[in-house]
C-alpha cells in the first residue's frame, strides 16, 4: 500500500500492510524559510519531495479551507510595523462595523517563529455584538482550485482535508476572545455567549455546505483542544453537541473526521468518540503529555481512531535519539496489530527539529510496524 492509502485504509475500517505514519512539518518548514536556511530542492512545489524523501505522509501542509470569504457592511483594515529587513513583526487588524469596531494586535516571536497575541479582538461581553454582526454579514463562496492542486501534486504522498473554522467555542477559546475573556463572559454573561455560539453555528452551515461537496475525503476540525481549558462540563455542554450535528451531516456526504487534541486529555478522550467524530488526531503521549501510551485505547473506547503516539519534542536536540527510538518501538509494539491506530507527531516536528530523527521513525514503521493478519 501507499502511504495515502495506508491511511484511507484506516479510516474505512480495513487493515493497512502497515501501520500508517504522517509527520506535520509546517512549523520546521516555516522556521527553514524564515531562517533563509530551506535547501532549494524543497521550495515551491518541491515541498513534496521532502516528503518522499523522509518517507512519511503529509496531512498539515494539505488543510485547506475550500471557499471564498466576503463580507457585508464589515470593513477589515490592517497595520504593519516591519522590522529593518522589511519583515512583519506586529499587526493590528481592525474590523469597522455599524454597531462597533473590534482590533487585535499581534507580535512575531522570533525565538519561536510564531505569532503571540497581545490583544484579542473581543475582550468584553458587550463586544460580543460586534462579533455576531461579522458572522451575520458573512458570505461564503466554494472555490476547489487549491484543493484540486494539492490532490494532484501529493498523489500518494498525502491526504488532504477540508479545514472549517474551529468550532464556536473553540474559535471564542483559540482566536477571538482568548482563555481568559472567554472564561469571565462565560462566568458573568453566559447567555451573550450562548446567542453568540448560535449565531456562529448558523452563520458555517454554508461553509460546510462547501465541504461536503469538495474534493477532499478528510475534514480537520482545529480546535486544539486541552484538558487544561475544556473540562468535561464544557465539552459536554459546547463541544460534542456540535460535533454530533456536523458529524451526522459530513458522514452523509462520505467524509471522515478528524479532531485536533493535543493538549492534556485525559479528562476528555472518553466523550469524543460518543460525539460521532472518526478520529482523535496528535494525542500526545506521557511524559509530554498527561496519559501513557498504554492507557489511550482503554480512555477512548473500541472504536474511536486514535492518530498520535509521538511527541514533537523528541525531535528536539534537546532530547536524546534513544528517547524518541524508545516510545516509537513502544506504540508500534502495543499498537501495531489495532486497526484504528495510527503514528503521528504530535504536535509538529519542531524548527530546530532534526530531520534525520523522522526518517529514523519511518525506518522504524516499516520494519517493526506490519501489521499481521
Amino acid at each position: 500500500m501507499t502511504l495515502k492509502e495506508r491511511l484511507l485504509a484506516v479510516f474505512r475500517g480495513e487493515r493497512p500492510d502497515v501501520m500508517p505514519w504522517y509527520a506535520d512539518l509546517t512549523y520546521w518548514y516555516g522556521g527553514e524559510v524564515y531562517k533563509g536556511t530551506l535547501p532549494e530542492k524543497y521550495r515551491g512545489d518541491g515541498l513534496v519531495q521532502l516528503y518522499r524523501d523522509l518517507n512519511v505522509g503529509a496531512h498539515e501542509h494539505l488543510l485547506n479551507c475550500p471557499w471564498r470569504t466576503e463580507y457585508e457592511d464589515v470593513r477589515i483594515e490592517v497595520e504593519e510595523e516591519t522590522d529593518h529587513s522589511g519583515r512583519p513583526v506586529r499587526t493590528r487588524t481592525s474590523w469597522i462595523t455599524p454597531v462597533g469596531t473590534l482590533s487585535q494586535v499581534q507580535e512575531f516571536e522570533p525565538n519561536s517563529y510564531c505569532w503571540a497575541y497581545r490583544e484579542y479582538p473581543v475582550k468584553t461581553p458587550e463586544e460580543l455584538k460586534v462579533l455576531r454582526f461579522i458572522f451575520q454579514h458573512q458570505h461564503v463562496t466554494p472555490d476547489y482550485t487549491e484543493q484540486h492542486r494539492q490532490i494532484d501534486l501529493f498523489g500518494d504522498w498525502g491526504v488532504a482535508a477540508s479545514m472549517p473554522n474551529r468550532t464556536p467555542m473553540a474559535n471564542l477559546f483559540v482566536i477571538w476572545m482568548g482563555v481568559t475573556n472567554t472564561s469571565y463572559a462565560l462566568a458573568d454573561a453566559p447567555e451573550e455567549i450562548e446567542e453568540t455560539i448560535e449565531v456562529i453555528s448558523s452563520a458555517e452551515d454554508a461553509i460546510y455546505d462547501i465541504i461536503c461537496g469538495s474534493p477532499a475525503p478528510l475534514v480537520y476540525f482545529p480546535d486544539n483542544i486541552t484538558g487544561e481549558v475544556v473540562s468535561p462540563r464544557i465539552f459536554q455542554r459546547y463541544y460534542a453537541p456540535y460535533y454530533r450535528r456536523r458529524a451526522e451531516q459530513l458522514h452523509r456526504a462520505g467524509k471522515y473526521i478528524f479532531v485536533h487534541i493535543d493538549g492534556t486529555f485525559k479528562n476528555l478522550l472518553p466523550y469524543v468518540g460518543p460525539t460521532g467524530v472518526d478520529c482523535a488526531q496528535s494525542l500526545t503521549p506521557a511524559p509530554v503529555g498527561d496519559v501513557p501510551l498504554e492507557d489511550f485505547r482503554t480512555l477512548a473506547g473500541p472504536d474511536l481512531i486514535l492518530w498520535g503516539g509521538v511527541p514533537a519534542a523528541f525531535f528536539s536536540p534537546v532530547y536524546p535519539e534513544e528517547a524518541l527510538r524508545d516510545i516509537v518501538l513502544k506504540a508500534i509494539r502495543l499498537y501495531r496489530d489495532d486497526p484504528r491506530f495510527m503514528l503521528c507527531v504530535c504536535d509538529q516536528v519542531p524548527p530546530d527539529g532534526i530531520l534525520e530523527r523522522v526518517k529514523m521513525v519511518s525506518d522504524l514503521v516499516e520494519e517493526y510496524g506490519r501489521i499481521t493478519e
